[in-house]
């Protein structure tokens, strides 16, 4: 592994771009492993301090990770003895800012799990926060008002998610650490995460913008008179 020798904390926030009092905050809380001491008031840090730090970072500015959440977070990236899939369920269920999914509406709950029967999602876990809250939103569709949703529905959006969470599950190297290999899904899954949600709402701007901009062309407004 590169190390980056005799780095202080305050070197290491600023390399990190985070401020000094939150990396003090991350040292004590156990978030970011101590530094090796190298005499007295005085520590070493190296790429591994670094890397986390800008993990962290990701997760809290970008995520919007609350800080309650990043020790269950930084819990399941250090335990050894907690296989990967696993480590990153249980980092799913708190990695995003959502609100908690609440009461479940069995018959929401019954659609979400026909849709994952349809498109085989047989992995899922039953206790999974991210089922509940999916529910949660069919509850809301088909809630009064115009919205609705439906297995046919749902199963094209299904369709989108299966083709992109595959792509990029497929270029997950697995040959490198635990540690690095945790780190790299976590913050992928998050900045990419927002990245698609962005590319979708520009696309939706482009579009609509020629659907918009083909009916004023095929009905051109006649003057009064």
């Amino acid at each position: 592994m590169e190390r980056v020798c005799f780095l202080l904390v305050s070197e290491l926030a600023e390399r990190a771009d985070v401020p000094l009092a939150t990396v003090k905050y991350y040292l004590r809380e156990g978030l970011l492993p101590a530094g090796e001491t190298t005499g007295p008031r005085r520590a070493e840090y190296d790429a591994r301090h670094l890397r986390r730090l800008r993990v962290l970072r990701l997760l809290r500015e970008v995520g919007e990770v609350q800080v309650t959440s990043l020790r269950q977070i930084v819990d399941a990236l250090d335990d050894d003895d907690l296989p990967v899939h696993d480590a990153m369920a249980r980092i799913a269920d708190v990695i995003t800012a959502r609100p908690d999914p609440g009461e479940q509406d069995p018959a929401s709950l019954a659609m979400v799990d026909e849709l994952f029967s349809v498109m085989g999602w047989d992995d899922i876990r039953p206790e999974s926060v991210d089922r509940l809250r999916l529910a949660s939103l069919v509850s809301a569709l088909n809630g009064p008002g115009p919205l609705g949703a439906s297995v046919e529905v749902l199963t094209f959006y299904a369709g989108v998610a299966d083709h992109l969470a595959r792509t990029e599950i497929s270029l997950v190297d697995h040959s490198v650490e635990r540690s690095r290999l945790l780190e790299d899904m976590v913050t992928g899954s998050v900045v990419y995460g927002q990245v698609f949600e962005l590319l979708r709402q520009l696309g939706h701007e482009h579009h609509h913008a020629r659907v918009v901009g083909s009916s004023t062309e095929e009905s051109p407004v006649v003057p009064a008179g």
